[in-house]
């Protein structure tokens, strides 16, 4: 891409990864990665469902997270996507004093919390089980848990790790794995982002930058082919 050029990215809030005050380790992370290119990238904030519908209407060159999902609505084809800036998975979670539930079937009857947005990645997974009942955060999800307004939660690591010490899961039976990208429409000015951004990430990663960054939210990962 030209030397000055800007890129526009719609950024939904995911805790502690991406926030609007610019703390998010993503975003920290992306600092890092930009700092030896000459592009100016330009966030804008949006809850999930509408930040997804500004990309969808190209009112904005790239969007951060949703990868599965714009690769379900609007095809492959149409974007071009980067290096992983971090792995995810989603888990059902009981209070820590509770066995944990190993199925979704185990959960039909029960009222279970996910995080408001969340039932775009979900959707697909837990169609025909049940519906859920949409909660604004993790606190607050974790909070109702507590008072014993939703019998679980399915939420996502690593976004729920700092109230794990109060929870209980099955590590080894995510209901869904990806990783968190930034995506952008497939242009020649996106691709040559991407391209760049990509190697810059990368280095980053294989230098341990991701890890130190991260730290305890920091969740390891090989490179995805």
């Amino acid at each position: 891409m030209h030397a000055g050029q800007s890129v526009t990215v719609a950024a939904p809030n995911l805790a502690n990864l991406i926030e609007p005050d610019g703390s998010g380790i993503y975003q920290r992370l992306m600092a890092r990665a930009l700092e030896p290119l000459d592009v100016k990238v330009e966030p804008v904030f949006y809850p999930y469902r509408r930040a997804l519908r500004m990309f969808e209407e190209s009112r904005v060159d790239c969007l951060l997270s949703l990868t599965d999902v714009v690769r379900r609505r609007i095809g492959s084809d149409a974007i071009v996507y980067s290096y992983p800036l971090g792995r995810f998975s989603f888990h059902i979670f009981t209070l820590a004093e509770d066995p944990p539930i190993e199925s979704l079937e185990a959960l039909e009857g029960r009222v279970v919390g996910s995080i408001k947005g969340h039932e775009l990645y979900l959707g697909p997974t837990i169609k025909g089980h049940m519906a859920l009942e949409s909660v604004p955060s993790e606190a607050q999800a974790v909070q109702m848990l507590k008072m014993g307004r939703l019998d679980a939660l399915i939420a996502a690591l690593p976004d729920i790790r700092p109230h794990l010490d109060g929870l209980n899961y099955d590590p080894d039976r995510p209901l869904l794995e990806s990783y968190d990208r930034i995506n952008c429409h497939d242009t020649a000015k996106n691709r040559a982002f991407i391209q760049a951004l990509s190697r810059e990430l990368r280095g980053l990663k294989e230098k341990g930058v991701y890890q130190e960054v991260m730290g305890s939210l920091y969740m390891p990962f090989k490179d995805p082919h």
